[in-house]
């Protein structure tokens, strides 16, 4: 067979059992979007924003303003329950690690920048888009954009009725005119009784 076309047709992508996902934690009305490298319907792996202790170095579940925002790959189970929004890339395995390997890249360009995490502006909360929000999503976002994958991910949100959910989408961390949100500085109490 020479018509690679028709081959597909008979043996259609005996390959394409590899997916990137995007995914959520629930939180209240609003969620953790990451992404999913998946094989045969199995995590293989992570990329997720989270915020971490600039004073111990831990990962903050729900992490304060002006804590680390950092890009992290890691296993799978990180965070218990969590759901599918929708598959954002398919392919073979070769295909779909190089394009993994781009937001792995992204992951850790974004912890070396040394962003402080902002996790909530009042104002998202009437319908604007959140002011100076920094966060887990914005991570995820940037990681999908360096994929290549971010329009693919805005349609699977908005399929899913999803798109207000994850406040901080939208914002690529890594672009050069971006403008950074930097937290106040923290003055020790001094003189409490």
């Amino acid at each position: 067979m020479t018509d690679r076309r028709a081959a597909e047709i008979m043996y259609p992508n005996q390959e394409g059992d590899w997916q990137i996902e995007l995914r959520q934690r629930p939180i209240a009305h609003r969620g953790h979007a990451f992404l999913a490298l998946v094989h045969k319907g199995q995590i293989v792996s992570e990329l997720h924003g989270f915020g971490h202790s600039r004073h111990t170095d831990k990962r903050q579940m729900l992490a304060t303003d002006g804590a680390h925002l950092r890009g992290t790959e890691s296993n799978p189970d990180t965070l218990g329950d969590t759901k599918s929004v929708g598959v954002v890339k398919s392919g073979s395995r070769e295909e779909i690690e190089k394009i993994w390997a781009k937001g792995a890249e992204a992951a850790s360009a974004i912890t070396e920048r040394d962003l402080d995490y902002k996790a909530y502006d009042p104002s998202y909360e009437l319908g604007t888009d959140g002011g100076q929000i920094q966060n887990s999503n914005s991570v995820a976002y940037t990681i999908a954009k360096a994929m290549g994958v971010e329009a693919a991910a805005d349609r699977v949100l908005k399929e899913q009725d999803e798109s207000r959910r994850f406040s901080g989408w939208k914002r690529d961390l890594l672009d050069p005119k971006y403008k950074r949100y930097v937290a106040p500085p923290v003055f020790p109490v001094r003189d409490a009784p």
